[in-house]
């Protein structure tokens, strides 16, 4: 087994009793100075990933190599690897600069070293003027930043962030989410961020792994993943998506045609079950256009308005279309959209390829069992 990437899962599975999986057949390849966020929902493996990355669990079967080297049975303080938590996890009695230089008094470095590197932290997150402060002198904003120069100050060759942002307000997550991705492009340093929120994870990444259930269903671009998803959790689970079953009664590479209530709707064929012809379409909101000038969207129908929704920077529109309630428009708030209200009857259109036909079996996958035992004793040399 060879690895060229910086850090990579070999088909990792990880069993607390041998018989359930929080994590089974993970594998997934980052190239140094890549940001990689591992994204999904409470319970779908992607914090039980990053623990075994940085040895606080050791997986079931599989390996992990970092920097072209096995690490399965490598310790923690070994691996150079930073960490970030949620909460923080400073130490309260201690000041910002001795938080700071703990890892590398650990590491035995020279005093004017250790000096030279926390103030070289400080800088980066603009805290120069903090070092004699306690934690508890700080705000919740600043307090992160400092466990973010903590894991920064010893120059490790990957840093892991675990929800880092979870327990700040939305304007100070924001800020900080754009001050990680601007130390991050800085230092070129290789990053690996959990996050169940898709907004966070779109700002952040490079690629972004969206897991379900202890598996990778998709990994790409935050543009791919929102343009062009595979699967209908992926479709669901980043940004909004109307959705409408139907029965597929004619397709070909490009495009296939979906019965829904006696109507047919013309979509771009994803991921359909040749032996099945029963799909799901997906539709953003912002794709479908509002009273269109005819004849211009292949897809058109009638619909009947049932709610508008104020949302400042552009309105949701509810609508009852195809025998389906709450299908949702977006339009941008703009003058004049003001002539439409409930009870009116429009027509909605949009286009082939902004309507994608996916597989409606891959939307509930079977839980992770397996009935044997797993061999936990991996050999695998150490890194040194």
């Amino acid at each position: 087994m060879t690895s060229h990437a910086f850090v990579e899962f070999f088909n990792v599975s990880k069993s607390y009793d041998g018989q359930t999986f929080s994590v089974l057949d993970f594998s997934l390849s980052v190239e140094r100075g890549e940001f990689v966020t591992l994204l999904g929902p409470s319970g779908s493996g992607k914090t039980t990933c990053l623990k075994m990355l940085a040895g606080f669990e050791e997986p079931s079967s599989g390996e992990i190599w970092l920097n072209s080297r096995p690490v399965n049975q490598v310790k923690p303080w070994k691996r150079n690897i930073g960490v970030v938590f949620q909460h923080y996890a400073l130490f309260p009695h201690m000041t910002i600069g001795e938080n700071l230089a703990f890892p590398l008094q650990a590491r035995r470095l020279p005093r004017d070293d250790i000096t030279r590197s926390v103030m070289r932290a400080l800088d980066m997150v603009q805290l120069r003027d903090f070092a004699e402060r306690r934690p508890a002198q700080l705000s919740g904003g600043q307090q992160q930043r400092v466990a973010i120069a903590r894991a920064l100050v010893f120059e490790p060759d990957l840093v892991l962030m675990d929800e880092p942002l979870g327990a700040l307000d939305r304007r100070l997550r924001e800020e900080m989410q754009y001050e990680i991705r601007r130390l991050q492009q800085r230092l070129e340093v290789t990053m690996i961020y959990v996050t169940h929120d898709q907004g966070e994870a779109m700002v952040l990444s490079d690629r972004v792994a969206v897991m379900e259930q202890g598996r990778i269903c998709q990994v790409a671009s935050p543009e791919a993943l929102y343009e062009e998803p595979q699967r209908l959790f992926v479709a669901n689970f980043i940004g909004e998506n109307n959705q409408v079953e139907g029965r597929i009664v004619n397709h070909d590479p490009d495009e296939c045609q979906v019965e829904v209530a006696g109507q047919i709707i013309r979509a771009f064929p994803v991921a359909i079950d040749e032996n099945d012809s029963h799909t799901c379409l997906t539709i953003r909101p912002e794709r479908v256009a509002l009273n269109p000038p005819p004849d211009l969207y292949p897809n058109c129908f009638e619909a009947e308005v049932e709610d508008i929704i104020f949302m400042g920077d552009h309105l949701r529109i509810h609508a009852a279309l195809l025998g389906r309630s709450q299908f949702i428009v977006k339009i941008p708030n703009v003058i004049g959209h003001g002539g439409i209200l409930p009870g009116d009857t429009v027509t909605l259109g949009w286009l082939v390829t902004d309507c994608r036909a996916l597989d409606l079996k891959q939307a509930s996958p079977q839980p992770i069992n397996r009935n044997t035992t797993v061999n936990t004793n991996l050999g695998s040399e150490q890194l040194l």
